[in-house]
């Protein structure tokens, strides 16, 4: 099933009502990643800024209880047909929220300053574990630099691309003298 083909089944499975776009389906080796954009109340819309997020998180967090039943059975159905882990995601407005993903062991090699800076955040009570530390150490950066992140993802998306294009063919054998590179 390709993606539109899975943005299909999913619109024709989801309720109308709680859709605004196509969902976003995000592959990964091990794991699919649906996130849906949901309509905002119109109540919302005329909410401040600083009023309107909040907001939206708690009209996430309510449409992520009103669907999960629904989505855990749709998860079951695409797990025995694709055999990847479906997680999902909630976006209204700027607001993501990812929510039954995966979690997997990174390991990482730390030097003393850094493994204290992650011991401080467990010695404060910011963490439980240095494991939960560095996750909320990655969270911090991904917050703070949302906007550059978001660049480099659409450079590697273009760089994708451009390596689909080429269409390498092994030699059987080294290139002969005098073929210039460049």
């Amino acid at each position: 099933m390709n993606q539109v083909e899975l943005q299909e089944w999913l619109q024709a499975r989801l309720p109308t009502e709680l859709l605004d776009a196509p969902p976003e389906i995000r592959v990964y080796p091990d794991e699919m990643v649906i996130v849906l954009q949901v309509v905002r109340d119109a109540a919302l819309a005329q909410l401040d800024e600083a009023e309107r997020s909040p907001a939206e998180l708690q009209q996430i967090a309510e449409r992520r209880e009103g669907t999960r039943k629904l989505r855990m059975k749709l998860a079951r159905e695409l797990q025995a047909s694709l055999g990847l882990s479906v997680a999902w995601g909630m976006r209204i407005g700027d607001n993501e929220v990812l929510f039954t993903t995966r979690t997997v062991p990174v390991m990482t090699r730390l030097g003393r300053a850094e493994r204290e800076v992650l011991d401080t955040l467990v010695a404060a009570g910011v963490a439980d574990t240095r494991s939960a530390a560095l996750a909320y150490v990655v969270r911090a950066f991904a917050i703070e630099h949302r906007e550059w992140l978001g660049e480099v993802r659409e450079a590697l998306t273009h760089i994708d691309k451009v390596r689909q294009r080429l269409k390498h063919t092994p030699r059987a054998s080294a290139p002969p003298p005098g073929d210039e590179v460049g």
